[in-house]
């Protein structure tokens, strides 16, 4: 590819906003190596294609052969981050996200080289910065600039108590920055107050000032942000048929934006399915091309064209998928109310989801409709109970031996 574009497709593809934008791109263009800076704090072993967006722009920088410092914030963890929180959240121990991280990584390495990474965790420096050092990070942030952050703002005018305890978060953050030295750092728009905290502290300690980049949260299935909170996400760890499936349920209009921020196409191959969406073709086959194009991403093509056969058989000539095309369940039960399962296999959030679903003779086991919310289901070890809810969602719910 002309280096060219690549650095325009770099600086410009599903960007939210550059600080020090000018510089960056002559740096870019100067063929200068960067050390582009993206941290994780691991507090689950989920990683959804959400939090892939930045993942994919770390590829773009390591396709064009700049280093690519990952921090798995196994001190910051412990702290929490409350960017996109309304509340403080729950400390993880060291162990908790250590081994979380390996799940990251590994599913980091469907788009990312791994060879090529420098890992850090910022224990490394956490555990040796002592209360003297902390004051002097500390002086660089005053208390109308921590409370001029969005989210800080609307819990002190509410009386929720905030602590100090999450003013240092991002002091930790760009103390990270420091330590490794980045040119650039990335992450999502609900990152940009952290991210910005690296600037005064690599000033202070004689650095040049790290460039920001930031992205748009890309939203669900429901059209919600996406999260795991909401049920409302695609996993890197899904699969194939699962992927492609929840890739159709999104609404028309986040077609374009998820071949943004979701896929490695340049601006300039997105073009022809804004035509095609804008024409009278049905959005329902530019999705199906979007979701063979994501599958083929974390998967291969094979994969992709296994998921588009699967979706059209079951979805749309509402055939029942082999069984070895269904996810399997074990769950530690021998029986079990069907209203309890379908919340226990996700396929139901609340109660008020569950009577909806039955009310509309859209659930059935082993093949039968059933309404019954109270209905005892029996698990085996040996055969499993195909519960089935819509057109969609099929689970074989196996008793765990």
């Amino acid at each position: 590819m002309n280096q060219s574009i690549a650095i325009q497709n770099l600086l410009e593809k599903g960007v939210s906003r550059i600080i020090d934008r000018e510089r960056l791109e002559e740096q870019l263009r100067s063929g200068k190596k960067l050390r582009v800076k993206f941290g994780i704090d691991p507090t689950g072993t989920t990683v959804h294609i959400g939090h892939a967006v930045p993942i994919l722009k770390l590829r773009a920088f390591q396709e064009l052969g700049h280093q690519i410092v990952l921090i798995i914030g196994d001190s910051t963890a412990q702290v929490g981050d409350t960017s996109d929180k309304d509340a403080e959240r729950p400390m993880l121990t060291r162990e908790e996200t250590r081994k979380n991280a390996t799940d990251y990584l590994a599913q980091f390495g469907k788009i990312l080289d791994l060879s090529k990474l420098e890992v850090h965790y910022n224990s490394e420096w956490m555990d040796t910065t002592n209360f003297n050092t902390v004051g002097e990070l500390a002086k660089n942030f005053s208390v109308a600039e921590m409370l001029d952050r969005d989210n800080f703002s609307k819990r002190y005018k509410a009386g929720i108590r905030i602590s100090l305890q999450e003013f240092l978060y991002p002091i930790m953050q760009g103390w990270d920055s420091v330590q490794v030295k980045a040119d650039v750092e990335i992450g999502g728009n609900d990152q940009y107050f952290n991210l910005l905290a690296g600037r005064p502290l690599q000033e202070a300690f004689g650095q040049p000032k790290q460039a920001i980049m930031t992205f748009n949260l890309i939203e669900g299935t429901d059209g919600r942000k996406m999260s795991k909170t909401y049920k409302n996400f695609i996993g890197l760890s899904d699969t194939p048929n699962q992927m492609f499936v929840k890739i159709m349920e999104i609404k028309d209009e986040l077609i374009i934006p998820y071949f943004t921020h979701c896929t490695t196409l340049l601006l300039s191959e997105i073009e022809p399915y804004k035509a095609r969406l804008f024409s009278d073709e049905n959005p329902k086959y530019i999705k199906m091309d979007l979701a063979s194009m994501i599958v083929s991403l974390y998967y291969d093509k094979e994969a992709a064209t296994a998921a588009k056969a699967y979706f059209e058989k079951v979805l749309t000539d509402g055939i029942v998928p082999n069984e070895e095309e269904i996810e399997k369940t074990y769950l530690n039960v021998s029986i079990i109310e069907l209203g309890n399962l379908l919340k226990e296999l996700k396929f139901c959030a609340t109660t008020g989801d569950v009577r909806n679903a039955l009310a509309g003779w859209g659930v059935r086991v082993d093949n039968t409709v059933v309404s019954d919310a109270k209905m005892m289901i029996s698990l085996s070890s040996e055969k499993g109970v195909l519960i089935q809810m819509g057109k969609k969602k099929f689970r074989n719910v196996f008793l765990k031996k």
